[in-house]
């Protein structure tokens, strides 16, 4: 799986920004960017992490913004909750929903810590 890799490391490559690897890994075919790795997807692991780089590659190969894992955790909230400014503008740009709750019933800008977050998330 993974063009000789293990989910494990997948992941760690792209919480840790490894860029070039994990695109060639991706543009081989050998996984689908919407496939859950783990607890979550690839956006959502570059999203939580701050990696806007790889967030943006996911979402040009075809990453859905608004996917939910089994908890119902998306990417803009994995951005929300980390802090992420840049990731958090990106996906809202690519049209992510700033409408959804989280897992325990909040607004995303009611969950977000940050003010220059919640005035994005706050944006018509």
């Amino acid at each position: 799986m993974g063009d000789g890799h293990n989910i494990e490391s997948i992941i760690w490559m792209i919480k840790n920004g490894v860029y070039d690897e994990v695109e060639r890994i991706f543009l081989a075919g050998s996984l689908n960017v919407n496939d859950q790795m783990g607890v979550w997807f690839p956006s959502a692991y570059a999203a939580d992490f701050g990696q806007l780089k790889l967030l943006k590659f996911f979402v040009r190969i075809g990453a859905e913004v608004d996917r939910k894992d089994k908890y119902g955790i998306t990417p803009l909230l994995a951005a929300i909750c980390e802090g992420h400014t840049r990731c958090v503008e990106f996906l809202l740009q690519m049209g992510a929903s700033r409408t959804e709750r989280t897992p325990e019933g909040q607004s995303y800008a009611g969950a977000a810590k940050q003010e220059d977050i919640r005035r994005l998330l706050a944006r018509d």
